[in-house]
Order: C-alpha cells, then structure tokens, then sequence
C-alpha cells in the first residue's frame, strides 16, 4: 500500500497545499492540529473509494467484426 501519510513533502506541507488551493489562510497552529489529523483521514479517505475490481473473475471478450451489408465473402 502507498505511503499516505504525506509522503516525501510531509503531512504540514502537504495540508499547507491543500488549504492553499482551496484559497484559504489558516493560523500555523490550525495546520499543526490539521496536520496530525491528515494521516488518519487520508487512510479513510482511501478505504472508502478503494473498489473492489474483481480480478479473480475473467471477462468476457467480444471481437468486432466488419459487418458491412453487401460485403460478405
């Protein structure tokens, strides 16, 4: 599983992202308490969208065929 506690750039810099991209200017003892939440919420975040995609079923494979009315050989 991927690092998802911030990564190399670490979490303050990575909340610091964020909240920059959404615009907002957040007292630094705001984005100390962000940034001990953001590891935990990152990990829930990632459960809830992870999808199960099924790779122990096959699928079924169609090929097309040039189906031109006229053209049959």
């Amino acid at each position: 599983m991927d690092d998802v506690s911030g990564g190399a750039i670490g979490e303050e810099k990575m909340v610091r992202a964020l909240l920059g991209a959404a615009g907002l200017d957040v007292p630094d003892d705001e984005v100390d308490r962000l940034a001990k939440l953001y590891p935990g919420l990152r990990r829930t975040v990632d459960r809830y969208y992870r999808v199960p995609v099924g790779d122990e079923v096959t699928a079924a494979v169609y090929r097309a065929v040039d189906s031109t009315p006229g053209d049959e050989r």
